[in-house]
């Protein structure tokens, strides 16, 4: 039985990283461990895309993700890629691979089990693959007691279980730190960085917490985390938040889960932020001083997918009124050549239909074309020249949000948990930029303008002033449109909702 065992193990390694699970640990020889997170293949359904889609497909990515670590150049021969995502001590960082075709079944497409000098731990890291999150303990998720939460891990873990010692000791409220024989069969990090996703509210619940968590309890849930319900998201990619604690009134307050250092929190929804700052009256003066970022976000709402880059355009002077109207004069009008624009043209319009490249200069839908001209030129002036990056990142921060960080150590024989941090208001999010790149194309019009965050690695790439494919299947930030739409309806049912991918170490967080 042993040998057949080892000949599983044996196999499972063999199809590389497309055999891998959420967990994985990679090891590289000075003992430092990344854990692997998720592989998505392009194109997703396999295949093999022709040379420009594959350019095509690969620039969205290094937009959505940028500094993908590439650990092959592209040939001739490639036509597809795989984006592997890893849990850092810093942060998600993303490896990329291009492949000559994707196949169907992911384990047949073989990627070697390394990343830099990382390499897959092998057995071990089979059995230290996470398994612990909520996602993978919790049947039901949603709208939970500390008893409900106990109970289902009864069932999965065991109370025999030290974990589920650990858990009971939070539910208790018995006190921090807890010291605790190491399990054998999983990770320090699959504890630290999954499975305290669970005991961060139950934490909350019982008073277990150090920092000023219980400030975000006074202004959004009457003053205390208690007799409150636990719900988790759905999705392991979760966005802003990890958790919702939610009391009997429908009032809330947002969990963003971190581990040691962790990566930063995702925003799944800038208005969801304002919406909770118009209850409180700090959040109030907050708003009233970022009043023009409103009004702004309320126009683009109103004017929707097809008006939103016209009223910005004419807003911040890159076109006029006569040449809005101009342009949705265009929208019945066939294609046209570049090199015989219609004398219609403004001076404005003829200047950015010329700017704006395509790959089809002979045969161009002005109306898409001078569309995604002006929205491409309208999210830089509202990045670059006013403050809504500042008054979005600060509106973030400062929502129904509360960051908890697990500390804990690592012993030789034992661990020990040795309490919550808690942050708030948040400082997660250090930059919001609108970006027109995933939805104006000058073949088409995907949706209204989207969201790119900062993290903390600076301005995210320039708006990309070329023609792409609108047809690709890449996530992107929530519709613009849809996120505006919640400031004139707000609604308060609250249940988490799925989001929302050289070297390795201290790169790009998510």
């Amino acid at each position: 039985m042993r040998d057949l065992l080892n000949l599983l193990d044996m196999l499972a390694e063999s199809t590389g990283l497309a055999g891998r699970k959420p967990g994985d640990v990679f090891r590289n020889p000075a003992g430092e461990e990344i854990v692997f997170n998720d592989l998505k293949f392009f194109p997703e359904t396999g295949g093999k895309y022709e040379p420009e889609q594959l350019e095509q497909v690969v620039q969205g990515l290094e937009q959505d993700l940028p500094e993908i670590q590439w650990q092959n150049s592209k040939s001739a021969r490639s036509g597809g890629v795989a984006i592997a995502t890893f849990n850092t001590p810093d942060g998600e960082i993303y490896i990329g691979r291009y492949l000559e075709s994707i196949k169907p079944s992911a384990t047949d497409n073989k990627i070697p089990n390394q990343v830099g000098d990382y390499r897959f731990a092998g057995k071990a890291a089979l059995k230290s693959q996470a398994g612990l999150s909520p996602q993978d303990l919790l049947t039901n998720k949603i709208d939970l007691t500390i008893p409900d939460i106990m109970t289902q891990l009864a069932e999965t873990l065991g109370t025999d279980n030290p974990l589920y010692a650990v858990a009971h000791k939070i539910a208790i409220g018995e006190g921090l730190p807890i010291t605790f024989k190491a399990p054998t069969d999983i990770s320090f990090s699959a504890f630290r960085d999954y499975f305290c996703e669970i005991l961060q509210p139950m934490a909350l619940q019982t008073g277990l917490f150090v920092g000023n968590a219980g400030e975000a309890a006074e202004a959004f849930l009457g003053g205390t985390y208690q007799d409150t319900l636990i719900s988790f998201d759905t999705s392991k990619t979760a966005g802003l938040s990890d958790s919702i604690m939610t009391n009997s009134e429908g009032k809330f307050v947002k969990v963003s889960s971190k581990g040691g250092k962790g990566a930063t929190a995702s925003a799944k929804n800038l208005v969801d932020s304002i919406n909770e700052l118009q209850q409180t009256p700090n959040g109030t003066k907050l708003l009233k001083k970022y009043s023009d970022t409103i009004n702004m976000l309320r126009d683009v709402q109103a004017a929707g997918q097809n008006g939103a880059p016209l009223v910005l355009g004419v807003r911040y002077n890159i076109i006029d009124h006569d040449d809005a109207e101009t342009i949705k004069a265009l929208r019945q009008q066939p294609p046209m050549s570049l090199k015989n624009l219609p004398k219609s043209l403004s001076p404005t319009l003829r200047k950015l239909a010329l700017e704006r490249g395509t790959n089809t200069p002979e045969n161009v839908n002005m109306y898409y074309h001078l569309m995604a001209a002006v929205a491409h030129q309208a999210a830089e002036k509202v990045n670059d020249k006013t403050n809504f990056s500042e008054a979005a990142a600060t509106i973030l921060n400062n929502g129904a949000l509360v960051q908890v960080y697990t500390k804990a150590k690592e012993g030789k024989d034992t661990w020990t948990l040795t309490n919550f941090d808690t942050v708030y208001p948040g400082d997660s999010i250090k930059g919001v930029y609108l970006s027109a790149s995933k939805t104006y194309y000058s073949t088409g019009i995907k949706g209204n303008f989207t969201f790119k965050i900062d993290k903390g690695t600076g301005k995210p790439k320039e708006e990309d002033n070329t023609e792409v494919d609108p047809n690709d299947n890449n996530e992107i930030e929530p519709n613009l449109r849809d996120v505006a739409a919640d400031i004139v309806d707000i609604k308060r049912k609250r249940e988490p909702k799925p989001e929302e991918g050289g070297g390795v170490g201290r790169t790009k967080r998510r």
